[in-house]
């Protein structure tokens, strides 16, 4: 979305929520969007021990987060967030929203009342808002209307895989393809080759991107393009698609067959991590300022030639709970997942720097110095192999007669 007053972007309005006294509702805050101050980063193991049930912020701790940067209130920036939460171009989606206005608008909380009705769940709705708020994260549906959608579940488990993140590298991947300049770059270009540089920007990137020259990461449920795909990340791009069902046959509880073994915690923390992964190689090495990097100067990670080497030469770790035994079939697999594609292998990496950085570091020295020194500016991490309590169990005999088969 174009927002053409940068100083509307500062703080929300919430204030309704906490029954403020006037003076209060009028103190000059004017705390600024995205401090990741309540989702802050997680560098211990607590958060990847946990089922879908616990490790996330309570309703509370959501409130008071909110709070926090709506204090200096302007009664339309309400409006604004429930836009930018809520953007779509599907007639059908736009139908929803025009009866969800009508619905709303006799009520006290107008806007939250319409993200509500979005949401169809008070909670997803407010932990939707706030890791907007913190984060500068964007979840909302995808356009497909029909595709199977979000729920306050993936939520939770989305606000434990954005704290794993740097907010260095998240503030990194937020910057959108630079265009101001770019008609005046490409004028003494050839007609053609400027046409296909126009036609390559997404539809909406006009209308996408804010004056502060950044488009917000965003999460979208949507269908892969083919049918075992769990998540995508497309190049170039700080938008991840997941496809529901696969995505969910990791959460705890599920049994794998395949594997012998029913997870403990929720594992759809690395499938989401590694997704996050891509975005970074995506987004390293670019200053955010070159019109063309994007066209003739791209250099991801993974395809550096400093650096691809770093990553071809690196033995990946074996994920705890035998992940990797249920991918034995796939030929990028030699000695671990990806190892034939230096793009997945790089996201491999950088999760289990993340996920497993005790495996990683035994196994690939080099390579946990390099993305410690170069790609995560000293921050460190403890992982699944510190947890306390199992993260995994074997199948009984029960169980292992009525498990379905991963990836089915």
């Amino acid at each position: 979305m174009n927002l053409d007053n940068k100083k509307r972007l500062q703080i929300f309005l919430f204030f309704l929520l906490m029954h403020h006294s006037y003076d209060a509702l009028y103190a000059s805050v004017d705390a600024p969007l995205f401090q990741n101050k309540f989702f802050s980063l997680s560098t211990g193991e607590s958060l990847l021990c946990t089922t879908n049930d616990t490790g996330f912020l309570s309703i509370p701790e959501l409130v008071k987060s909110i709070d926090f940067y709506e204090k200096n209130n302007p009664v339309e920036l309400q409006k604004l967030a429930v836009s930018v939460l809520t953007n779509h171009s599907n007639k059908e989606h736009l139908k929803d929203l025009q009866g969800y206005k009508k619905r709303c608008k006799e009520t006290t909380l107008v806007n939250f009342c319409i993200l509500e009705k979005y949401w169809g769940d008070y909670e997803a709705a407010l932990r939707a808002l706030a890791l907007f708020y913190d984060t500068k994260t964007i979840i909302k549906h995808g356009e497909d209307y029909y595709a199977r959608r979000f729920t306050v579940d993936h939520l939770r488990v989305f606000e434990k895989a954005i704290r794993k993140t740097p907010p260095f590298l998240r503030k990194k991947i937020s910057q959108a393809k630079p265009i101001r300049n770019l008609d005046k770059t490409i004028k003494n270009l050839d007609i053609n080759i400027q046409t296909s540089i126009k036609e390559a920007f997404p539809e909406d990137f006009l209308t996408s991107t804010w004056s502060d020259d950044t488009h917000p990461l965003m999460f979208v449920p949507g269908v892969g393009f083919k049918s075992q795909v769990v998540a995508q990340v497309y190049n170039g791009q700080n938008m991840i698609i997941f496809t529901v069902k696969a995505f969910d046959k990791a959460k705890d509880g599920r049994l794998y067959r395949d594997i012998d073994l029913k997870y403990l915690v929720d594992f759809r923390i690395p499938i989401i991590v590694h997704e996050l992964a891509h975005t970074i190689d995506n987004f390293h090495f670019w200053n955010g300022n070159e019109e063309l990097y994007f066209f003739y100067r791209y250099r991801k990670i993974s395809n550096d030639n400093k650096t691809m080497q770093i990553i071809l030469d690196a033995k990946l770790a074996l994920w705890p709970s035998k992940w990797f035994e249920a991918f034995e079939y796939l030929w990028e697999v030699n000695d671990g997942r990806y190892n034939g594609q230096a793009q997945e292998k790089l996201a491999e990496l950088v999760s289990q720097y993340i996920l497993i950085p005790k495996r990683l570091k035994q196994s690939s020295p080099k390579t946990y110095d390099w993305l410690r020194d170069e790609v995560f500016k000293k921050i460190e991490y403890k992982g699944y192999d510190s947890c306390t309590i199992p993260i995994v169990k074997p199948l009984n005999w029960w169980e292992h007669a009525i498990a379905k088969v991963l990836g089915q």
